[in-house]
């Protein structure tokens, strides 16, 4: 329902009055469901606090907004959503990419809560903050990462190249135009999927925590719907992170003891992984995903309780891996 200024009122607020035929009509609502909006509106109106007004002028009944009396709404376990409120921004900056608008819109969601409820809000985090913690490390937070993300895909609907300052593994700074096609989240982290300007077949990631700054320019770039196919087959195999373009996926099959269960699911490596609990008890892990260093590294955070069943090349990866540390502890 709308409120509109009428300037006969000294420009307080008038607060227009609409017929179930009006509510009908302005929202394309089917003349065979006239009793259930009437009943709707019956249900509205018997709501306690009396936020919407029956209007009965010349036989006719109206509804009306009574907004004045929305100061007085009260939700139903405000203080749990409190709460909840609380906890978000105590951890905000555990999420970096979104950590800035976490924050403005807890300020703004703040400022416009009742004198009460924000007394409230006030009360619990001063009880609260002391007893929600980070065990080791504290969580980092780049104030950049909350700008550049927006831009980024600003660039992606508006098919612009960007200018991107950009950290790789090795320490070197590079600052050069890019072509971003997508945005891909692994493990907490943020990447972005990009397509290589010289070799327009081949497609790469920036991780969006190394990203110093973004610049959006003016020059477009063509799409083509194959190489963002073949991108989200890099995302959904799990080579996206790797160097191999369009590597095939392969059924992967891990043994894991039984008590290992709860952190497979709590970290799965590959939306198509599948957890089978065996009659013995233990676990085989199994899923369709590319065999690389990543995956291999994967598997040796396990340790020796996770043994490789299928494929025999992974297995060799890990052995590998594992004669290679144990080499490297050996020497004197």
């Amino acid at each position: 329902m709308y409120i509109e200024e009428d300037p006969h009122l000294g420009g307080h607020a008038h607060y227009n009055r609409y017929s179930v035929a009006d509510i009908m009509g302005n929202l394309d609502i089917p003349e065979g469901d006239l009793r259930s909006v009437q009943r709707d509106m019956q249900a509205l109106i018997d709501i306690e606090g009396g936020y919407i007004r029956r209007i009965v002028d010349s036989g006719k009944t109206y509804y009306q907004v009574a907004l004045e009396r929305a100061n007085k709404l009260v939700f139903p376990e405000f203080g749990d959503t409190l709460l909840h409120f609380m906890f978000l921004q105590r951890i905000a900056n555990i999420y970096p990419a979104i950590s800035n608008l976490i924050e403005n819109l807890a300020e703004r969601i703040t400022q416009d809560l009742p004198a009460r409820e924000q007394s409230t809000l006030a009360h619990y985090a001063k009880e609260l903050n002391g007893r929600i913690l980070f065990m080791g490390t504290p969580p980092s937070i780049d104030e950049n990462v909350g700008k550049n993300l927006p831009i980024i895909l600003d660039a992606i609907r508006k098919k612009q190249k960007v200018q991107i300052t950009y950290t790789d593994n090795w320490g070197a700074i590079t600052n050069k135009p890019r072509i971003p096609l997508m945005v891909a989240i692994n493990h907490g982290e943020i990447y972005i999927g990009c397509v290589s300007q010289h070799h327009p077949d081949k497609t790469y990631a920036l991780k969006l925590r190394r990203i110093q700054s973004v610049k959006l320019l003016r020059e477009q770039f063509v799409e083509d719907p194959k190489v963002v196919e073949i991108l989200r087959r890099r995302i959904r195999s799990g080579t996206l992170l790797s160097g191999d373009q369009d590597q095939p996926c392969e059924k992967v099959v891990i043994y894991f003891p039984g008590y290992a269960k709860n952190f497979l699911q709590e970290r799965p490596y590959h939306p198509s992984m599948k957890i089978k609990e065996l009659p013995c008890g233990d676990l085989h892990v199994t899923m369709n995903v590319a065999v690389n260093a990543l995956l291999k590294q994967w598997v040796m955070y396990y340790g020796s309780i996770a043994e490789v069943l299928k494929p025999a090349k992974l297995r060799q990866m890990v052995l590998d891996s594992a004669k290679e540390l144990v080499g490297m502890y050996e020497r004197e």
